[in-house]
């Protein structure tokens, strides 16, 4: 029987991926720009963030030397997984025969996230090499590193792209095929009864909506699974233990039923309601199955608000 790993044990592992994770803070913005970049989601940009921090959590009980360039490490960490993932269902197809590369010089910032906007449409390799080179300026060794490959394959992979790009510039209206469904077929009647719940601070009320099996995630913060320890977890925590008169909202985002955090914020001597948390969920059998707490991903949250044009107060990347 192998030995239980106990509360005490999982602090100590807390405490040190917290460490990290400070450390890593100020890298975090730039971070999330190089994921939304890669992955064209916003969903899908915050889960890249959070795995790469994870996975280089993991890999540093591997590293006995310095790591000179925090960021670029970073960075090959996360187009790494990004790359993994896109080669498990099908390999990109790569031209045979390519032109040598033109010299590019750095493009302003209005470029820049116009090649970010298109890079969506790479194949997986491109798509890292554009955006390393032309909006986070690593040089071709540098980029050559992190994806473990060749300058040369760089140039290649680069001039390859940016045809590609220039092609779809003249036909920016043409929908992206690999776009995400919407995921209107979310009953809005559970949410609604959830968001009624939360707003008469029923705790139990909550609960019974959710699958026995339940899943909760504060996004890089923590799981709760079963529900009862999400009931006596960050639900109790949300519903009962926070100020400001937290209120939950219904609304759409891109198709997609999502809850908003409202609360009320004192600044200057007055006070005013904004949104501090997006929650998402998703159903099975009539019930709620899991539940994603957004409240740490002062990025996301700033996505989400400004396409809805609601005033927001983040709060950073963890308590205190």
């Amino acid at each position: 029987m192998p030995e239980q790993i106990t509360p005490e044990f999982t602090k100590g592992v807390r405490i040190n991926r917290h460490q990290l994770a400070k450390v890593l803070d100020p890298l975090r913005p730039d971070l999330f720009r190089y994921c939304r970049s890669l992955t064209g989601d916003l969903w899908d940009a915050e889960d890249l963030v959070q795995d790469t921090l994870f996975r280089a959590f993991a890999k540093l009980a591997d590293v006995h030397w310095n790591i000179d360039n925090p960021r670029a490490w970073l960075f090959r960490v996360a187009s790494n997984l990004w790359i993994d993932q896109m080669r498990r269902p099908r390999e990109a197809v790569m031209p045979d025969h390519f032109d040598a590369p033109d010299a590019q010089a750095a493009p302003s910032p209005e470029i820049a996230d116009a090649i970010a906007e298109l890079a969506h449409r790479l194949p997986p390799q491109e798509r890292a090499a554009l955006l390393l080179k032309d909006v986070f300026d690593f040089s071709l060794a540098e980029i050559a590193a992190q994806l473990r490959t060749s300058t040369g394959a760089i140039k290649a992979a680069l001039h390859r792209a940016r045809k590609t790009l220039a092609q779809a510039s003249q036909n920016r209206n043409q929908q992206d095929a690999a776009g995400r469904e919407p995921q209107a077929k979310l009953a809005q009647p559970l949410l609604e009864a959830w968001c009624a719940a939360f707003n008469a601070r029923d705790l139990q009320g909550l609960a019974n909506l959710l699958l026995a099996d339940a899943e909760a995630e504060v996004v890089g913060i923590c799981h709760e699974y079963t529900r009862e320890q999400i009931r006596d977890g960050s639900l109790h925590h949300t519903v009962l233990g926070e100020d400001g008169d937290p209120e939950a909202k219904l609304a759409l985002f891109r198709g997609e039923p999502v809850v908003l955090l409202w609360y009320t914020v004192q600044e200057a001597g007055t006070s005013r309601r904004v949104v501090r948390d997006v929650l998402r969920f998703e159903q099975q059998d009539g019930g709620l199955r899991r539940m994603r707490y957004y409240y740490f991903c002062p990025q996301t949250l700033a996505e989400v608000t400004a396409e809805l044009g609601l005033p927001l107060v983040d709060n950073g990347y963890r308590y205190g």
